[in-house]
């Protein structure tokens, strides 16, 4: 059981305690040492040359690891009576979020890791809502670590590193396939020499495991923050609409602003336009994100979280007819009269060029195309992805594919 109240969290970065977070009248966190020299930042944004921040909202790069969606609903369920404050869903983050923060009730000693599970094992189980269930039970326990709203859940895998290296995804009722359908649309990236997580799909074709991007090999951790969290946006509450507020303009900018290295810019093209071509409309806000391990190495994360949405159909709030996902989460130019349409092939070449400083654009788009065809020829044969989902992919992966057919005027 967690407290009634908790007014105060103990913050890890990188591993130790380095600082506070305490809840008053706002928001306040305090590092343990502020100095300019060898204290790792809390955030881009937050260095420990300031000891003290405070804010009236959560701080976005806390917000950005609160659970939401598939499970928020289960953290409810499983606290039925007890209060779940910003300060109650941190604390049972705990030390597993994207990322190198960690988060533990004051004074509270270290939680001991959970059970391993190894790949091999997790890749046979047989998908069902109640093995799903019972992986999100069993690691619950030592923090629940990752946002978003498909069900999902990390699980250790390595015993000598004492927390979750895997993320699971699993099946949805509402969207039936879409753990082959995120499986092919990282098939093609990595095809295309696009920067991906390691990634595979479960004997069932139910279960997406993929590694953390954000440790290496030793198990340390890097730095990540998602683009909404840097632009300063808090979503999880009813203005959730804010990580589709923006373009793809506006965060090629802020990665300038960062001073991110030229080929961070390169790889964020061939990102949006796998996006683009795959027609997957929900690239939002936090579905791009920054790696580091101090300001002067911050890089792009790896593509993450991407699928074929324009299969899928769905209601408004509140009733009315089905509709299907024709456009993208954000607009490609900032502007006025600008639109969320997938752009045509030109105007996809233009932002390449002039946003993102990419000599030849035309190749990165045939180069996607051509591993788009190929991981569909291979999926031909794959009997853990449903011929129906292939087909209507199929369909909608030939019109994306048309943006690398050379233009003539």
């Amino acid at each position: 059981m967690l407290p009634e109240r908790i007014r105060q969290l103990d913050i890890e970065i990188a591993g130790p305690v380095a600082g506070q977070l305490i809840k008053h009248s706002v928001y306040e966190f305090r590092y343990l040492r502020a100095d300019d020299t060898g204290q790792p930042a809390l955030s881009l944004v937050m260095p420990p040359t300031q000891p003290t921040y405070q804010d009236g909202d959560m701080f976005p790069v806390m917000d950005q690891n609160l659970p939401e969606g598939d499970l928020y609903t289960r953290l409810r369920a499983m606290f039925p009576k007890q209060p779940l404050t910003t300060m109650h869903l941190l604390a049972l983050v705990g030390s597993n979020g994207i990322g190198r923060l960690g988060f533990r009730l004051r004074d509270a000693a270290p939680v001991p890791p959970g059970r391993t599970l190894d790949r091999a094992t997790l890749l046979a189980t047989q998908y069902t809502p109640d093995v799903f269930g019972e992986l999100v039970a069993a690691y619950l326990a030592t923090g629940a670590g990752i946002a978003g709203v498909q069900p999902k859940i990390m699980v250790p895998d390595r015993p000598t590193i004492p927390i979750p290296t895997l993320i699971v995804k699993a099946a949805s009722d509402a969207y039936p396939g879409l753990a082959a359908n995120e499986y092919l649309c990282l098939s093609a990236a990595r095809r295309a020499r696009i920067d991906v997580p390691g990634f595979e799909l479960s004997h069932d074709g139910q279960m997406l495991v993929l590694d953390r991007f954000d440790l290496r090999e030793d198990g340390s951790r890097l730095g990540f923050e998602d683009i909404a969290a840097l632009m300063g946006l808090r979503v999880r509450d009813t203005q959730s609409d804010r990580k589709y507020q923006g373009s793809y303009q506006n965060v090629a900018a802020l990665l300038k602003a960062f001073r991110l290295p030229a080929a961070s810019l390169e790889r964020f093209f061939e990102q949006l336009a796998l996006t683009v071509m795959v027609r997957n409309g929900d690239g939002h806000l936090k579905n791009f994100g920054v790696l580091y391990t101090s300001e002067s190495d911050a890089r792009l994360a790896p593509l993450f979280d991407v699928v074929t949405t324009a299969i899928y159909r769905y209601r408004r709030y509140g009733g009315g007819p089905e509709l299907e996902d024709r456009t993208l989460a954000l607009k490609l130019f900032a502007g006025k009269g600008e639109t969320k349409a997938y752009p045509t092939t030109e105007r996809l070449l233009e932002f390449g060029r002039r946003v993102c400083g990419v000599a030849q654009p035309a190749i990165v788009l045939q180069r996607i195309a051509g591993a788009m065809s190929e991981t569909l020829q291979a999926a031909r044969t794959d009997e853990r992805i449903p011929q129906a989902l292939l087909a209507s992919m199929a369909d909608v992966w030939r019109q994306g594919m048309v943006h690398a057919v050379p233009q003539t005027r």
